[in-house]
């Protein structure tokens, strides 16, 4: 059994994990650890750790690119129409808040800003030695996926 000791700005919560549900991916890693409900229900739920925000926003990126090059229905209906338009006539626009000139520079956005992709992000401020060990690096923030 180890440990990582996550926060999210308001709170810190020290979570229990098992190395056998580490999995290290490359560039990032995935853990398991126990979340509980304020009536005392647990559930399990997975969270990417990464070295740094930028390689959490390169992950998001690259998620984004490679969803719409394998579906490129799907993105017309993600991005939208209109947007996709706008762009092809020069014009600034985006599926979100931001506005952007085309596709890449949308996919972009995520470079600065991944908690955009991702459910709920933390700072790891602290994480076992042998989990370290398993997963080749020692992460700075963990996300969720929705």
């Amino acid at each position: 059994m180890s440990f990582i000791k996550l926060s999210d700005g308001r709170e810190t919560k020290m979570h229990m994990l098992a190395e056998s549900v580490c999995n290290d991916c490359g560039d990032f890693a995935e853990v398991e650890i126990e979340k509980c409900f304020s009536d005392g229900d647990t559930y399990s739920t997975s969270v990417l750790l990464f070295k740094s925000e930028e390689d959490a926003g390169q992950y998001a990126r690259d998620f984004w690119e490679n969803h719409i090059n394998e579906d490129r229905s799907e993105a017309v209906e993600l991005i939208g129409a209109e947007t996709l338009v706008s762009w092809a006539l020069g014009e600034l626009a985006g599926p979100g808040t931001a506005k952007v000139a085309n596709l890449q520079e949308w996919l972009d956005l995520y470079l600065d800003a991944p908690e955009e992709h991702f459910e709920t992000g933390w700072t790891v401020d602290a994480i076992g030695k042998n989990i370290v060990d398993i997963i080749g690096f020692t992460p700075t923030v963990a996300y969720t996926m929705g």
